[in-house]
């Protein structure tokens, strides 16, 4: 039973996996145009994440292929933007996400996480920290459809992502060394990733009232 609880939030991670990169793609690409072959391939991506979540069956070389393939894929399909463009993009996200998932390992290797734990805490923080960087990039962009929303609202709410880190930091500490609360570290983070993300949809819910304001 324990095992099943564990796949559960790695199908749901590989979903916000999703959600994150779409965000990446409206703020460098601009907005969509979904159609069939799109949804087909956004399924083939999702499909990928999971085998690779809950097996771990791809090499490090394949995966990243894989991962620049699919977005290319997609980018393609539901983007007008030149061949240049997309595959800038998608070289750059799957690299400085590759590169924001080894800083994790190794600051959280630092501080003393075994390999039980190391993996699941560093899903959680890297896919936060790219969550994180995706809302400040478009608040930077000069571009933004949208109207900016006041310095101190910003700030407050990139307080929620940075106190999710500290507490899933020492959430999966305890779970380290107390094996009962993993199936908790692993629901916890889940459910703080889902916390963020909509919040970061009320930001930009915010900034377009502000632009119709």
């Amino acid at each position: 039973m324990a095992e099943y609880l564990t796949i559960i939030p790695k199908l749901l991670l590989s979903l916000l996996h999703l959600l994150i990169i779409r965000k990446y793609m409206k703020v460098f690409l601009g907005p969509a145009n979904e159609n069939l072959k799109s949804c087909i391939e956004w399924g083939i991506y999702y499909v990928f994440l999971i085998i690779n979540n809950i097996n771990s069956v791809f090499p490090p070389h394949l995966l990243l292929f894989g991962n620049v393939l699919l977005i290319y894929m997609i980018s393609s399909a539901t983007r007008k933007r030149s061949i240049k463009q997309r595959c800038i993009f998608s070289l750059l996200i799957c690299a400085v996400w590759m590169l924001v998932e080894v800083i994790v390992m190794m600051i959280l290797m630092s501080m003393g996480f075994d390999s039980r734990t190391l993996q699941d805490a560093g899903s959680f923080i890297s896919k936060m920290c790219m969550l994180l960087l995706s809302v400040i990039i478009s608040h930077c962009i000069k571009d933004n459809h949208y109207s900016e929303i006041p310095l101190l609202y910003f700030l407050s709410i990139l307080l929620i992502p940075v106190s999710s880190i500290y507490m899933m930091h020492h959430i999966f500490l305890i779970a380290a060394v107390h094996n009962e609360y993993m199936i908790f570290s692993v629901t916890a983070s889940f459910l703080l990733l889902i916390v963020n993300y909509v919040i970061f949809e009320v930001y930009v819910w915010i900034s377009r009232n502000a632009e119709l304001g």
